[in-house]
């Protein structure tokens, strides 16, 4: 499978049945979808279209127990080329479409006009720049605003407490009034980053949207946290220990709608991930509660500092811990971070994070030799700083961690000889292997031999792959004076994730072997 869109997905497509660009020479009674993670309830379909875009049948899709393998029963299919296209919410609650062709009774390159690879649009897991709309760039302005909103609300709620208490009235007033316009900017962004989102879980799959909020696990997380904001503006500052549960489960909230709620243990990784928010709020709002501070209340300022970079401090360290072993969890292998933009943008943030704890050391520095308005401009750079990381933070929170694996199609044009060889979906395991050769009449090929073999692994020999030639009405025509013929098999001959090399080798019969090597990457 092709994956072109704006994005990858989360959750991913390890197998299809009939096979992405399959050539059949028998219909298929249903059409069955794995994925590589458990999906939502609720939202999902799949269906079908012949080349006229007739929709050829109106039953629902079935989820299996697992919630892995989504089936669609079909009706009795003809001979012809037909689209298969579907859309399902990972457990990480982003949604994820895609379609593909195959044939029935011929071959996909027989009607010109109808591309024989397929169209995948997953959200936000294939390139950030591909297809990238207006429509996605609000998106991303509204969950950037909504994590910093939540950031700063939570932790200014904590400080108010630790440190407003110690204020005098005017102060803590003010710093009552400041927190009220987060607590009020955060409730907008967050229904602003659920409407701008809605459309997209649902699909056009027609289903009511209250479908959304009832039968799927990021519906229970949207829903849990509006209404917790919403009791934010009855409970907050009523009680130390209602603000800290308050705040606690908000963050919880907040960890069912990004990749700790697709990983094992989940229960773990929620943790996890709720304490990495919490460092964050602590750190992000004692910021922007000094940053105020510094410039309204010098003296409150100052008294707050002492306390502020102690958390601060404790805070980046967990922050750093949290993402550690979060990384640990996500990555199967840690050198996957330099292949993924997820990895990049992870890579960024780190590097931003090591210019925090810099510019925290020269504003303590500063503030200690009483240079004030060097420590002022320090304050604000820190604060740009968090900013960056949380505009970094909103991005690659909707990028997979795992590398999507890429289907070969792989085509080689010569003067006398073309080769096409397909590896779908060129995930370790059970893959269709297909090698098409095309030869000049008064030639045959003699033998097709397929050999895989990981780099790096020279005390493993090449795994030949038993394709075998197979009678299509494809191999009795001829494209370009050349004849085709069709070799095929099906079996785990990708053993396990790597970097391997595709060795082709055709030998005609007039005893001329042409040979071809392709290296490929399997996650």
């Amino acid at each position: 499978m092709s994956w072109v869109g704006k994005a990858s997905a989360h959750a991913s497509l390890v197998d299809a049945s009939p096979a992405v660009n399959a050539e059949l020479q028998q219909a298929p009674g249903q059409i069955a979808l794995t994925f590589n993670e458990r999906l939502e309830d609720g939202l999902y379909y799949i269906r079908i279209f012949d080349t006229n875009k007739k929709r050829l049948t109106d039953r629902a899709a079935v989820l299996n127990e697992t919630h892995t393998v989504l089936s669609l029963e079909l009706p009795k299919l003809g001979q012809g080329n037909y689209i298969v296209t579907y859309h399902v919410i990972s457990a990480d609650g982003h949604p994820i479409d895609g379609t593909y062709l195959f044939a029935v009774g011929q071959s996909l390159t027989e009607q010109p006009g109808v591309a024989s690879q397929p169209d995948a649009h997953n959200h936000m897991h294939g390139g950030l720049l591909t297809q990238f709309t207006m429509a996605d760039a609000f998106q991303f302005a509204t969950r950037i605003a909504f994590y910093l909103t939540m950031l700063v609300f939570t932790g200014w709620v904590l400080w108010q407490r630790w440190f407003g208490s110690t204020c005098t009235e005017r102060v803590r007033d003010r710093l009552k009034s400041w927190g009220d316009r987060w607590q009020q900017a955060y409730l907008i962004c967050y229904i602003l980053f659920m409407w701008t989102h809605l459309w997209e879980m649902v699909g056009d799959s027609g289903g009511d949207v209250l479908e959304m909020f009832t039968q799927t696990t990021v519906g229970y997380a949207w829903i849990a946290g509006l209404l917790l904001a919403l009791m934010s503006f009855v409970v907050i500052y009523r009680s130390a220990l209602l603000d800290l549960l308050l705040v606690a489960l908000i963050w919880i909230a907040k960890s069912f709608l990004g990749h700790a709620a697709a990983f094992e243990p989940r229960g773990e990784t929620i943790l996890l991930d709720a304490l990495h928010l919490g460092a964050a709020a602590v750190w992000a709002g004692g910021l922007v509660m000094m940053l105020a501070l510094w410039r309204a209340e010098r003296e409150s300022a100052k008294r707050f500092f002492a306390s502020f970079t102690l958390a601060a401090l404790l805070s980046i360290l967990l922050l750093i811990v949290s993402g550690v072993l979060s990384v640990f969890i996500f990555l199967p292998n840690v050198t996957y971070i330099v292949e993924t933009e997820w990895g990049k943008l992870l890579l960024a943030k780190t590097g931003l994070v090591l210019l925090v704890v810099v510019t925290a050391a020269l504003i303590r520095w500063m503030f200690r030799r009483r240079k004030d308005r060097a420590t002022g401009v320090l304050i604000r750079i820190d604060a740009v700083l968090m900013a960056l990381i949380i505009g970094i933070v909103g991005v690659f929170t909707y990028l997979t961690p795992v590398p999507a694996n890429q289907p070969l199609s792989w085509h080689v044009m010569g003067e006398k000889i073309h080769m096409t060889t397909l590896i779908s979906p060129a995930v370790p395991g059970v893959n269709d292997f297909t090698v098409k050769v095309w030869l000049p009449e008064s030639l045959t090929p003699k033998q097709v031999i397929l050999k895989l073999q990981e780099q790096g692994s020279a005390e493993i020999a090449p795994i030949e792959v038993p394709v075998e030639a197979v009678q299509e009405k494809a191999t009795d025509e001829t494209y370009g004076g050349l004849k085709q013929y069709t070799y095929k098999t099906r079996g785990a001959y990708l053993p396990y994730p790597g970097h391997w090399n595709v060795e082709v080798r055709v030998l005609d019969s007039n005893d001329d072997e042409t040979v071809y090597d392709k290296q490929i990457r399997v996650y």
